[in-house]
C-alpha cells in the first residue's frame, strides 16, 4: 500500500509542478501577448490580417494599406515566403502596447514581433516628429519571417544580434532613427565599435551593453556594416541568407559564402571609412 502511495506521489508532483508554472508563466505579459491571450482587440472587416483596439482604427487602415507591398518586400529580399502570413496588432496608444508587452510606458520600443504575430505602438506614427509605420513593420516582419524558418534555440544561440537586427534595418531602412550614420560612422572612426560576433547567446540574446554600445548606436552600425555585406558581393549575400534560414551554422557558414570571418570583414569594412 505504501509503495503504491509513492508511486501515486511520484506521479502527481511533476504534474502539480507542471500546472504551478504554468499559472505562473502566464502571468507574464508578454507570454500572455504570443500565446493571443490579450483582450480587446478586433480584425479589421476587410483586412482580417489587421487587428485593432477600440481607438486605433486609423492606425489600423494605414498599417493594412502597407501591409502587402511590406511582405512582399520582406519575401524578396529575405528569399523565402512567410510560412504562415502574421497578423499585426495595433495598439490604441502606447501605454497599452507597453502594458501588452510587459515594459515601461517611458521605453521607446515600438514594436515587437512574435513568431506568428507582430504588435504596434501608436509610436510608430510619430517617432521623434517621423512618421516610421511602413519602416517600423518592415523591420518586425523582417524577424517574425526568421522566427518562422528557426527554431527559438536555434535563432537565438546561433544568429548574433548585430545581423539580427542589421538585416532588419536593412530590409527595412530603419537603424538611422535616432542616431545619423555620419554619426556612427565618426564612432567607428573613433573606435567605439560593435566587434561583431559569429554566434548568439543562449537564453538570451546579447544586448547592445555586450557591444559595449547604446541600442541606437548598435542599430545604426549593424545597419552600416550589413549594407557593406550585401554591397561587397551580393550573390554571397544572397547565399549566406539561403544558409541562415537554412539552420546552418552562422559562424561556418559566413566564411563560406564571404571567405572570410565577421570579424576579418570588419576590419575591411572600417578601413573603407578611413
Amino acid at each position: 500500500m505504501a509503495l503504491r502511495r509513492k508511486t501515486i506521489i511520484a506521479l502527481i508532483l511533476p504534474v502539480l509542478l507542471l500546472v504551478v508554472l504554468s499559472v505562473l508563466a502566464l502571468r507574464i505579459p508578454r507570454l500572455r501577448t504570443a500565446l493571443r491571450m490579450a483582450d480587446g482587440f478586433e480584425p479589421m472587416t476587410d483586412y482580417e490580417l489587421v487587428y485593432f483596439e477600440k481607438g486605433a482604427e486609423e492606425y489600423a487602415r494605414r498599417i493594412a494599406k502597407a501591409l502587402p507591398a511590406a511582405i512582399e518586400r520582406v519575401e524578396t529580399l529575405q528569399l523565402r515566403s512567410f510560412r504562415t502570413l502574421p497578423r499585426i496588432y495595433v495598439c490604441a496608444s502606447h501605454e497599452s502596447f507597453t502594458e501588452q508587452i510587459g515594459e515601461s510606458p517611458e521605453t521607446p520600443v515600438r514594436g515587437i514581433a512574435f513568431k506568428r504575430d507582430i504588435w504596434l505602438s501608436p509610436l510608430v506614427f510619430n517617432f521623434f516628429g517621423r512618421d516610421t509605420h511602413t519602416q517600423s513593420l518592415l523591420h518586425e516582419l523582417s524577424h517574425t519571417h526568421i522566427s518562422q524558418h528557426l527554431s527559438f534555440y536555434h535563432r537565438v544561440r546561433k544568429i548574433p544580434t548585430w545581423f539580427n537586427e542589421g538585416l532588419a534595418n536593412w530590409v527595412s531602412g530603419t537603424g538611422e532613427d535616432r542616431i545619423a550614420r555620419d554619426e556612427g560612422i565618426a564612432e567607428i572612426r573613433a573606435g567605439r565599435v560593435m566587434a561583431p560576433d559569429d554566434t548568439g547567446q543562449f537564453p538570451l540574446p546579447k544586448t547592445p551593453a555586450d557591444y559595449g554600445l547604446s541600442w541606437p548606436m548598435l542599430h545604426v552600425q549593424s545597419l552600416l556594416f550589413v549594407e557593406y555585406l550585401a554591397a561587397r558581393d551580393r550573390e554571397a549575400f544572397d547565399a549566406f541568407i539561403g544558409d541562415v534560414l537554412d539552420g546552418k551554422d552562422f559562424g561556418p557558414s559566413f566564411i563560406l559564402q564571404f571567405g572570410s570571418r565577421p570579424d576579418i570583414l570588419w576590419q575591411e569594412f572600417t578601413s573603407t571609412l578611413e
